[in-house]
């Protein structure tokens, strides 16, 4: 076994533990301030309402939700943002309520300047498939650069644990050496 310098051995392993602290802490705090989310649900894929789906989802006919219109800003609480095919969506926003929607009345109206949502979700069945149809993820088009950060955040964070565990082995002395064999 080759002689292992603690030193730099400690230096390695506080070094990527801080690498990985960080990228952990980066996530995180991606995901939590609503970065991450906003990159995903980017920008409208036809016309209507941008809305935060999760808001409204226990609405029923007898008691439906109430969506305040609101003509810019951003989704706080049950509000709905006009916007159209190619817009950026609004921040906190995860669905369109298309206009095509709105004008068969079936699950959402427009009452002057709210929207009265009264059917959020539904089952549907296509193709012998049964699913819960809802206005989550309907009308939007993803970043494709938000799939490609993922996955590059994805393989940081390897990269750092993996580092940090060499650190850590090499540290304690742990470091297995290349095995010989013979012919």
């Amino acid at each position: 076994m080759a002689e292992i310098n603690r030193r730099k051995a400690a230096f390695k392993f506080c070094f990527w533990l801080a690498v990985s602290v960080a990228l952990f802490g980066y996530i995180i705090y991606s995901y939590t301030s609503g970065q991450m989310i906003q990159w995903y649900y980017y920008t409208a894929s036809l016309d209507g309402y941008a809305v935060d789906a999760n808001r409204s989802m226990d609405a029923t006919k007898e008691k439906p939700a109430i969506l305040a219109i609101r003509k810019q800003g951003e989704i706080d609480g049950l509000v709905a943002i006009p916007v159209k095919k190619g817009d950026r969506l609004p921040r906190h926003a995860n669905g369109v309520i298309s206009q095509a929607e709105i004008k068969s009345g079936k699950r959402a109206v427009v009452e002057g300047e709210t929207i009265k949502m009264m059917v959020p979700w539904q089952i549907k069945e296509t193709k012998g498939f049964k699913f819960k149809d809802t206005f989550k993820h309907k009308g939007i088009r993803t970043n494709p650069w938000s799939g490609a950060w993922n996955v590059a955040m994805v393989l940081s964070l390897g990269l750092a644990l993996g580092l940090f565990a060499e650190g850590f082995t090499d540290l304690f002395g742990l470091k297995i050496g290349k095995i010989e064999h013979g012919h």
